[in-house]
């Protein structure tokens, strides 16, 4: 007998279809009726709103060697008229070879900032492209992109070979296009933007004041 899915585990399966999805459909900036281009240096950027003007998602590229490419992802999408938007952000990063398509928990990918130690996650895979598929991976993704001047990537075929992409990264358009990234994803997924430090320290001064 087969068991009835979670709210929490439909959506994070839509979720991951949807970036799949989106992603596999990119394989050039979007241009369609409601979207603005811009350029951070070697960045291509593309926001796009809907039908009453909200911002609705935002796309990042930047190409590599030998025609790869890496995009950032964040996009708010109806799959169903039964159900509410489903929301999601990914990183990805798209070369020639074929990969394959991997099972959801995704296959281990190694990557390196600035030459330093390996990192490793776990990066669900289709045909030419593997991407990061948790949101909290994502964000932790682009707060180190941002800082960085190269990125390396390890995309690991269907057969488990390293097939190694290279990234050079101007630290301040890389820098500007995150900060970017981040703001336009905050109103994408209807997110309150986090209360700086100082601004915290001062509310509770405020209340533990007599």
């Amino acid at each position: 007998m087969l068991k009835k899915l979670s709210f929490y585990t439909h959506s994070r399966i839509a979720r991951l279809a949807a970036g799949l999805a989106s992603v596999a459909a990119l394989l050039a900036i979007p241009t369609a009726a409601g979207a603005v281009a811009n350029w951070f240096g070697s960045w291509d950027y593309v926001l796009r709103h809907d039908a009453e003007g909200q911002p609705m998602a935002a796309f990042a590229r930047l190409r590599g060697e030998n025609g790869s490419l890496l995009w950032l992802t964040c996009q708010r999408q109806v799959l169903d008229s039964d159900q509410p938007p489903v929301s999601f952000i990914t990183a990805a990063v798209a070369q020639k070879q074929y990969l394959g398509r991997s099972d959801p928990r995704g296959r281990s990918t190694v990557y390196w900032f600035d030459g330093g130690s390996p990192e490793v996650g776990h990066w669900v895979y289709r045909d030419r492209h593997g991407q990061i598929p948790e949101p909290e991976q994502v964000h932790a993704f682009v707060e180190r992109l941002a800082q960085a001047q190269s990125l390396t990537v390890e995309l690991s075929n269907y057969r488990y070979e390293a097939r190694t992409v290279e990234f050079r990264l101007n630290a301040a358009d890389t820098s500007n296009v995150a900060e970017r990234f981040r703001k336009d994803c905050r109103d994408i997924l209807r997110e309150t933007p986090p209360v700086p430090e100082s601004g915290l320290t001062a509310t509770k001064l405020r209340k533990a004041a007599p």
